[in-house]
């Protein structure tokens, strides 16, 4: 049996939530994000915060609950998902 292979496009915020559930429902399955800009899981919702001076850190934006920033790094190992950021996606080969 082969293994599934599932591709995100988007990183930002539906993108890796999409990713995450994806490895709940399927523990095997190759999985990869793959985000056009730097940046994974940005919480855009905050950045009116950030730039009226509530916080300074940017990377505050890119933190989960308890304070980790979630990279290319917090996708692996903690999901086992492999991230591709500055990657543009303009065709896709099924």
């Amino acid at each position: 049996m082969s293994t599934k292979r599932i591709i995100v496009i988007g990183g930002s915020a539906a993108g890796p939530k999409a990713a995450s559930k994806a490895r709940r429902m399927d523990e095997n399955a190759e999985i990869t994000i793959f985000q056009k800009a730097p940046d994974l899981s940005m919480a855009s919702c905050g950045y009116p915060y950030y730039i009226g001076g509530f916080f300074d850190d940017r990377n505050q934006l890119l933190c989960s609950p308890a304070g980790v920033v979630r990279d290319a790094k917090f996708f692996w190992n903690a999901k086992k998902i492999t991230t591709k950021v500055l990657t543009e996606v303009t065709k896709i080969d099924r």
